[in-house]
């Protein structure tokens, strides 16, 4: 086994770690402002149910970002510890996953279709990605009882952790005008988006 194949793997794990707390909800100090000069009374409610929409959908993706400050670290000490500190890495972010999906599919219908849009989206690509993640830890725990386990076993992990590591949860939103303005003034998505760019 090479040195340092494995603690990639611990270094992988960490990479969110100044991201905790994205998806706590905003103090009652944080108000939605959305609003402006030159806006009617309709216009500002609109733009503050959509503004309220994007809070709650940075709320539900926030809570990954939680979850992967708070994963178990990569024992290397020996090839088994890896393979068993690996699986339970990858049950933890499958829960955190399966968590912000569940947030994503109990949010009420978006005030404009491009919203829906864009959570169908991201529910689709965290679905991919924990069913690579549940391939990968079902992998590693029938290697559990094998005497011998090579490098590509100890990787296994490694995949999904670069996928979830890499996903930019606001991408979708920032790819419509008024779901943009809306994140730009909804608190946790404020939040989520300085953390992420720290």
């Amino acid at each position: 086994m090479r040195p340092g194949k494995i603690g990639s793997l611990a270094i992988l794990t960490g990479l969110c770690v100044g991201l905790a707390g994205c998806g706590r909800p905003p103090a009652e100090s944080d108000a939605l402002q959305p609003g402006g000069p030159g806006l009617s009374q309709r216009d500002v409610q609109r733009q503050d149910a959509i503004t309220q929409w994007a809070n709650d959908y940075c709320v539900a993706v926030g809570s990954l970002v939680d979850n992967l400050a708070t994963m178990p670290t990569v024992d290397p000490s020996t090839p088994r510890r890896a393979v068993e500190t690996s699986s339970d890495l990858l049950g933890s972010m499958i829960g955190g996953l399966d968590h912000a999906v569940e947030g994503l599919r109990a949010l009420r219908p978006a005030p404009l279709p491009e919203g829906d849009t864009v959570r169908a989206q991201t529910v689709t690509d965290l679905t991919g990605v924990r069913t690579r993640a549940a391939d990968a830890k079902q992998r590693l725990d029938a290697a559990g009882d094998d005497p011998t386990i090579d490098q590509e076993t100890l990787g296994e992990a490694r995949g999904p952790l670069d996928e979830v590591s890499k996903l930019d949860l606001l991408s979708g939103l920032d790819a419509v005008p008024d779901l943009r303005t809306a994140v730009a003034h909804a608190p946790v998505c404020r939040q989520l988006t300085a953390r992420t760019t720290e």
